[in-house]
């Protein structure tokens, strides 16, 4: 594709609330400081990309929005309502009112993203009235999403989101386009997806981060049939004293 006015926009909820379902192996600060790195990581890639125009983070959290200003990255106001959803519909509305041909919706949480794998979603993104979608590996969501105009479908990312982001593109009657890459595979939510993330050593910052923190050496020493357990089971690690030894050590 070439697109000469084409926008990428990170979503950002507040860092105080983020990966709630890493609690069975992160304490608080450790989930706030681990959200951080990956937005970062995130940000720091697509300011790489000459392809876009600029790059956006949407979001109602001042830590974030200050973030993104020290990367000289522009935010947008978080309407609050409608969620995540709502959020993105309101960044395409900007976006497209702005001029932008294009929106890329990346998440805050796919610190393996490359400037390698942006240029290869927009290579194989159609010029016009198409959707470019990139889904995870694990539970069925949507990794990156491409949008040629900017509101060309509705969103809905989440669980299950690739499936229903194409049943959306076909209704809605535009050209949809599936890339699978490894370095959008895991959007980190679930102790294996750190697990997994952390046994491919990388210059991000969030591999730095875990592996400085400790995290890593701890979690390496939990086996994969605990990480299953605490993710599926249990929401608290301190209720199990099978699990208390990962915040221990």
């Amino acid at each position: 594709m070439t697109a000469h006015r084409l926008a990428a926009v990170i979503p950002v909820k507040s860092f105080s609330y983020a990966k709630q379902r890493l609690q069975p192996v992160l304490s608080a600060s450790e989930r706030r400081l681990l959200a951080r790195a990956m937005f970062k990581d995130v940000m720091a890639t697509l300011t790489q990309c000459p392809a876009l125009t600029g790059v956006y983070v949407i979001t109602s959290d001042p830590q974030a929005a200050q973030l993104a200003a020290n990367m000289g990255v522009k935010t947008l106001r978080d309407p609050v309502i409608g969620g995540l959803s709502g959020a993105i519909a309101s960044a395409a509305q900007t976006l497209k009112k702005a001029g932008m041909e294009g929106m890329l919706v990346v998440p805050a949480d796919v610190p393996g993203i490359d400037p390698q794998s942006v240029r290869r979603i927009i290579s194989h993104h159609a010029a016009s009235r198409s959707v470019t979608l990139v889904p995870a590996l694990r539970d069925g969501g949507t990794n990156a999403m491409l949008c040629s105009p900017p509101d060309a479908i509705p969103n809905c990312f989440g669980h299950n989101s690739f499936r229903a982001h194409c049943q959306l593109a076909a209704s809605s009657g535009v050209q949809l386009n599936t890339l699978s890459l490894p370095q959008l595979q895991y959007d980190i939510d679930r102790p294996l997806d750190l697990l997994s993330f952390m046994n491919q050593e990388s210059a991000t910052r969030t591999y730095r981060f875990l592996v400085q923190s400790g995290i890593a050496d701890r979690l390496r020493h939990t086996s994969r049939t605990a990480f299953s357990l605490a993710g599926t089971f249990f929401p608290y690690a301190e209720q199990t004293p099978a699990l208390s030894s990962i915040h221990k050590g």
